[in-house]
């Protein structure tokens, strides 16, 4: 179960066949999974974006200690981002005899790298046999990295690459938007190719320019999940809006339906997590474009 209020959400198809138009890419694509989080009220056993999360009381809650803004006296309280379980996002690369991924961070911007301090836990469900029922509050947070209780909806879409092409596709790519009816404006970077919004795995929808992402041994890590400000933007939502939602699109700035979760991470922005497969422990890292 997702969400008592929770309804499937379908993504349009692609308006063209991209492996037929680019022959380059055949092969290129990946299944992201979109998460769709819609403001809700989950319970403590569903997937949910900001909402209650299946902690065990025995478990102490994590506080960040970061000298940016915690002190020795006065630590801040993560924040619940995510909770994901494996009967509905089975893509997550779960450790062995684990069924819950939760995602905390803490609600501050940190100066000194511009990195979330973010934790993340794997944990087995029928294992938490008293739940965690008073969960400490952080004394003040940023309001755009405090997300608004949402149910999920995951969606698997087939993307392409929006950054990692040659030179020579990109010219090729250039040519064939040129060739369009202005009034269609199809774009293939905002609706061919990465999906915006949060999303699990998948090519990333980088706010700027890409990075790569090592381990302490060096191995390059794995995208392992998305944490959007928005689920679309203007320019991407004649191909990203759910064909169940169209009915709401317009020409007026919608904030609300654009990120119904409320984060604003910098000027609508994403934090990318990483995952490296090839350590025992999975170590977990994050970049944070702020757009």
């Amino acid at each position: 179960m997702i969400g008592e209020e929770d309804v499937g959400l379908t993504t349009p198809p692609a308006p063209f066949d991209v492996a037929k138009l680019f022959p380059e890419l055949a092969g290129q694509s990946k299944i992201a999974v979109r998460l769709h989080p819609r403001s809700g009220a989950p319970s403590p056993t569903d997937s949910s974006m900001g909402g209650p999360l299946l902690w065990p009381i025995s478990e102490p809650w994590p506080f960040c200690t970061s000298p940016d803004h915690a002190t020795e006296s006065q630590p801040i309280a993560m924040v619940p981002i995510l909770q994901l379980h494996a009967r509905d996002v089975p893509e997550l690369p779960f450790p062995p005899d684990t069924d819950v991924s939760q995602i905390l961070w803490c609600p501050f911007v940190h100066e000194s790298d511009f990195r979330p301090v973010v934790r993340v836990l794997w944990r087995k469900a029928s294992l938490v046999a008293e739940l965690l029922t008073e969960v400490p509050e952080p004394v003040a947070g940023e309001k755009g990295l405090l997300p608004q209780p949402c149910v999920l909806s995951p969606e698997r879409v087939k993307e392409y690459p929006a950054w990692e092409t040659s030179a020579e596709l990109a010219e090729k790519i250039e040519e064939w938007e040129s060739s369009l009816d202005d009034a269609e404006g199809w774009s293939y970077q905002y609706h061919l190719s990465a999906a915006p919004g949060t999303k699990v795995g998948g090519w990333i929808d980088w706010s700027q320019s890409p990075e790569t992402v090592a381990c302490g041994h060096g191995h390059e890590m794995a995208h392992l999940l998305t944490i959007a400000s928005w689920e679309h933007d203007p320019g991407s939502a004649a191909r990203w809006v759910p064909l169940e939602e169209r009915h709401l699109l317009s020409s007026d700035f919608d904030p609300e339906q654009m990120g119904p979760s409320g984060l604003m991470i910098g000027d609508a922005g994403a934090a990318y997590l990483f995952v490296c497969m090839e350590c025992p422990d999975r170590p977990i890292d994050s970049v944070a474009q702020w757009s």
